[in-house]
């Protein structure tokens, strides 16, 4: 019935554009008695008349005035959607909605990176959020595109793409080293007071170190646990204990001497960070444009 009144509409108002039933039906390629059936019908759907016709010309009754004043632009109206769909089509526009880890947040690169994409393509708008734990990360129930998580969370419904790999350094300041001794070895870490990153509800005492050609897990403990990066960056300026960091991070530090790296000669595996998305059999423009600079930019 909505499909049927609509069509009714358009051609109500072209028979007031044109003036007359004849030069709707000559616009519309239909005949005559159609157009007079339309109109019929939508009367009989509005229950009132809507055109007063004589044998000179038609005049608009006050429900057909209101009609026609709120649908004479019914098909420019629609002919604008059609064009924004098709242009939606074949460029990228749109709201992006985008979780990320605690390490992410704190890469000014990676943040800049989403800011010359965003400048590349001012037709996309983008909504960030960050997280902490496994539990935040719900692609489809809480509407977002992707995650920027730091491990493979491929499986039947969500798909993974590493795109960046993260050096990662283990420091402390001058002033704790000369306190508590610098660790040889990693299994020296044992005595000291590692500050640990809080990951998915639990703290990461899992530290691994290559070792002999292989890596090894070192089990280590200490007594702060920070959710984000930058507060066990402070804490550890602060001259507290021994952490795992980012170089991009401490890099600056390092050269002023602020802290001092640590064990290596001892590699720790890069930290990861991936793209996940979940399956879907046609990926939206704006999100396979936003995927495609992000791994031209960090690969």
């Amino acid at each position: 019935m909505i499909n049927d009144m609509i069509n009714n509409v358009a051609i109500f108002t072209e028979v007031i554009n044109t003036g007359s039933f004849v030069g709707a039906a000559h616009k519309l390629k239909i005949s005559k008695p159609t157009v007079s059936r339309c109109i019929a019908q939508l009367e009989t759907q509005f229950k009132t008349k809507l055109i007063k016709r004589t044998t000179r010309k038609l005049s608009l009754t006050e429900a057909g005035k209101i009609l026609y004043d709120r649908c004479k632009n019914f098909d420019d109206s629609l002919n604008s959607a059609i064009t924004e769909i098709a242009n939606l089509r074949e460029r990228p526009t749109g709201k992006l909605k985008i979780g990320f880890s605690s390490y992410f947040a704190n890469d000014y690169d990676a943040m800049k990176t989403i800011a010359d994409f965003m400048i590349i393509h001012p037709g996309i708008s983008i909504e960030l959020h960050s997280f902490t734990s496994s539990s935040e990360i719900d692609l489809i129930q809480k509407d977002f595109d992707l995650y920027f998580t730091d491990n493979d969370m491929t499986d039947t419904h969500l798909t993974s793409t590493l795109i960046q790999e993260y050096p990662i350094k283990v420091c402390a300041t001058p002033t704790y080293i000369q306190k508590n001794g610098v660790p040889k070895k990693p299994q020296d870490l044992m005595q000291h007071n590692c500050l640990l990153h809080f990951l998915y509800e639990k703290p990461v005492t899992d530290w691994q170190f290559k070792i002999n050609g292989k890596y090894e897990t070192i089990n280590v403990n200490g007594s702060l646990y920070a959710s984000r990066t930058h507060i066990l960056l402070k804490m550890t300026r602060a001259g507290i204990g021994i952490a795992q960091l980012p170089l991009f991070m401490i890099e600056k530090y390092l050269k002023s001497g602020e802290l001092i790296s640590v064990l290596d000669d001892f590699p720790i595996k890069n930290s990861e960070v991936f793209i996940t998305t979940y399956r879907q059999k046609q990926i939206p423009k704006k999100l396979n444009y936003f995927i495609q600079f992000m791994r031209s930019r960090f690969r």
